[in-house]
């Protein structure tokens, strides 16, 4: 965020900016993702990052991860603002450097070769998964 023009953007002299992915779980139900996404470009919050997912088919519940940066402040400010937003049954905040969590980040490939090059990849694979 040292490059937006927002008003939310600066820090103060006791404040630092930090980052936050912050889950969101709202009804499965049209325009939730634009009120959401709204919330944030209305008042100048960056998005860096942006997932959605349904979770529950029987509860008709989704998803929505964000990652933003922003001061303590501003984040609290968009958590309470979030949670105003009707369709939203829960909102959880965790710090990018919080220690006590782990992220873990998943990549898909789609391998399109013979039977040994096929075997040397997965083996590769189970190497840097050990």
């Amino acid at each position: 965020m040292a490059n937006s023009k927002s008003a939310y953007s600066f820090a103060g002299k006791k404040q630092k900016p930090d980052t936050h992915i912050i889950v969101v779980w709202v009804d499965n139900e049209a325009g939730v993702l634009a009120r959401v996404v709204g919330l944030f470009s209305g008042r100048g919050y960056n998005i860096e990052s942006l997932a959605v997912a349904e979770v529950d088919q029987k509860q008709n519940i989704s998803r929505i991860t964000i990652v933003t940066t922003g001061t303590p402040q501003v984040v609290d400010q968009i958590k309470l603002q979030l949670k105003k937003l009707v369709p939203v049954h829960k909102v959880a905040d965790f710090k990018r450097e919080d220690k006590n969590v782990i992220f873990k980040e998943m990549a898909l490939f789609k391998f399109v070769a013979n039977n040994g090059k096929l075997n040397k990849a997965l083996k590769l694979v189970k190497i840097l998964t050990q």
